[in-house]
């Protein structure tokens, strides 16, 4: 039996507006394809993490951030996957220059409360309230 270990970033990226970037997933994507979603990937071997969110983000929606901190650490399993991840809070100034690349179909930008109330995945809400409650926003 063979299992896969990743480790993964995320980034929540607040615009200067102070809302959020959240993604929609297209269906080429390996894990739960078809949701939410915002910047981030797999860790290549030998990448420092903040090389490897400032990549992914490049990669996946052309915008420049500025990493702030880390504000949770994850994980989960599906199948023979094992995923670890860590979700940075960033900011962008030129949110004009954002673009989709192919794994993602749709994008938007929500406050705290949107995300929070709406018809949000637990984990999205999660890392809004990790920053919430580390009064980070």
């Amino acid at each position: 039996m063979s299992h896969t270990f990743w480790i993964a970033v995320k980034a929540l990226i607040q615009n200067p507006d102070g809302k959020f970037l959240i993604l929609f997933k297209s269906e080429i994507e390996e894990v739960w394809a078809v949701d939410f979603d915002i910047p981030g990937g797999r860790v290549e071997r030998g990448e420092k993490l903040e090389d490897a969110i400032m990549r992914e983000v490049k990669e996946e929606v052309w915008l420049s951030i500025s990493l702030k901190r880390v504000i949770r650490v994850w994980g989960f399993t599906k199948g023979e996957l094992h995923l670890v991840g860590i979700t940075f809070l960033a900011t962008t100034e030129k949110i004009e220059a954002l673009q989709l690349g192919d794994e993602h179909t749709d994008f938007f930008w929500k406050s705290k409360e949107d995300i929070l109330q709406g018809e949000f995945p637990e984990w999205l809400k999660e890392e809004i309230l990790a920053i919430i409650d580390e009064k980070i926003i």
